[in-house]
């Protein structure tokens, strides 16, 4: 068991980390992280966690809903794939279940952003909002579950399969990152999802346009295949709760080398992550990571519309070259610095009275910019391409980013990510 509970307090505390955050712990804390190999589901909402301790055949909403599984487990929630025997679309759902701690604040805030706004995805398998009725896009299924750790909010969303990460990963065994033609649609079906999001109407900012938010949505007949040849992990015991282990939905169509012809036909990506959206007016979460995104770096922070667009450029050149963009992990003023040297750009003049930017380093003449980096990674071409797509996306002003629309709607990137298997070039914009 000890290393197994040494992973967990590793995984929790990285994910804190990625958060700005640290894992203080007490005796109490240290003793339930040693005795789980997962989730602690001993700490309480007090503690800062609450977990549901779920288990397999649990039926939740009046038996609506039956636990075949565990998905997975992150800082504020866990996710569980769940047979929904209502009527005749009897399904599997992924449940997550967020924390008693976590519950408040999402019911609070991010649930009515959604039920609040009509939002009219023009593919609403891209997006992990799935509603009730198959006819009507809308939020739909959130409900509570009481614990001894009080209630939880549970959200109801289509079941994803294989980490996109896991791709890369697979990718960069044999290569630097993925195939140009792969990052050009991941690219497309983000920014389809983001201008679903911007829309006059909604002005929704995801916030969560990171690699670890991208995952692939399962058809029927794999998730079938993959639950009857994989029967879920026996629940143990540990302090009187009951212990599950995850076992993430596999995915058996997808390879990093795919031909645009298949990746257009069968993978089925999904920008999941909204734990973080918000409306307007939009205010940074302290201690979250959008990725360095210069505005929520300065003094006075702010972010918005603009800091998704941002985000994609990032995760755009790290599923490119399999390495990320930004690696300063130091203070808001250094990490600001690295972005100004790799980007070679200018800040702009209504923040140089912003303490972070008066603290700002001098230049680093041995940085090697946006544009050397990539053509280290690149074909001459390739390089040439990227680069100007990214230069609409990591500008340091927001003011001077493009919008999703604009990407949508005049990039050639975008584009050519947004071409059908038989090499037609379309976008539903209707």
């Amino acid at each position: 068991m000890a290393s197994l509970s040494t992973t967990a307090f590793s995984t929790l505390s990285s994910w804190l980390s990625a958060l700005g955050l640290s894992l203080t712990t007490s005796q109490p804390i240290d003793s339930a992280m040693e005795s789980f190999p997962e989730e602690p589901l001993s700490l309480s909402a007090a503690d800062g966690f609450g977990y549901f301790p779920a288990d397999i055949n649990q039926t939740l909403r009046g038996g609506r809903y039956t636990i075949v599984r565990k998905l997975g487990w992150g800082p504020r929630s866990s996710t569980w794939l769940a047979w929904d025997k209502d009527g005749e679309d009897s399904w599997y759902w992924a449940i997550q279940i967020f924390t008693a701690a976590a519950s408040e604040a999402v019911e609070s805030k991010l649930v009515p952003i959604f039920s609040g706004r009509e939002i009219d995805f023009s593919d609403p398998t891209t997006v992990p909002i799935f509603p009730e009725s198959l006819d009507e896009n809308i939020l739909p299924e959130s409900f509570r579950v009481t614990s001894i750790h009080g209630e939880h909010v549970c959200l109801v969303l289509r079941p994803y399969g294989l980490p996109f990460s896991d791709v890369l990963r697979e990718a960069k065994s044999r290569r630097a990152g993925l195939p140009v033609h792969v990052v050009e649609f991941t690219t497309q079906v983000i920014v389809q999802v983001l201008d679903d999001l911007h829309n006059e109407k909604i002005r929704v900012m995801h916030a969560g346009v990171k690699l670890e938010n991208l995952e692939l949505s399962v058809d029927g007949y794999s998730l079938e295949t993959h639950i009857s040849e994989n029967p879920p992990a026996k629940t143990q015991i540990f302090d009187g709760l009951p212990v599950v282990r995850s076992q993430p939905l596999a995915n058996y169509m997808v390879k990093w080398n795919d031909p645009m012809s298949r990746v257009v036909d069968c993978w089925m990506l999904v920008l999941a992550g909204f734990g973080h959206a918000q409306g307007a007016p939009y205010t940074p979460e302290s201690g979250f990571d959008y990725s360095s995104a210069p505005e929520t770096l300065l003094g006075n922070p702010t972010c918005g519309l603009s800091t998704d667009i941002w985000m994609l450029g990032c995760l755009v050149f790290h599923l490119l070259t399999g390495s990320p963009l930004l690696t300063s992990t130091g203070t808001p003023a250094e990490r600001l610095g690295e972005i100004r040297d790799v980007l070679q750009g200018w800040i702009p003049s209504s923040w140089l009275g912003d303490a972070t930017v008066q603290a700002l380093p001098k230049e680093d003449p041995s940085a090697q910019s946006l544009e050397q980096r990539l053509k280290q990674n690149l074909k001459k071409d390739e390089a040439f391409a990227a680069y100007r797509f990214l230069r609409k996306c990591l500008v340091i002003d927001p003011e001077g980013r493009a919008s999703s629309r604009y990407l949508l709607l005049e990039d050639q990137w975008v584009e050519e990510g947004a071409q059908c298997s038989c090499g037609f070039k379309a976008l539903d914009l209707s």
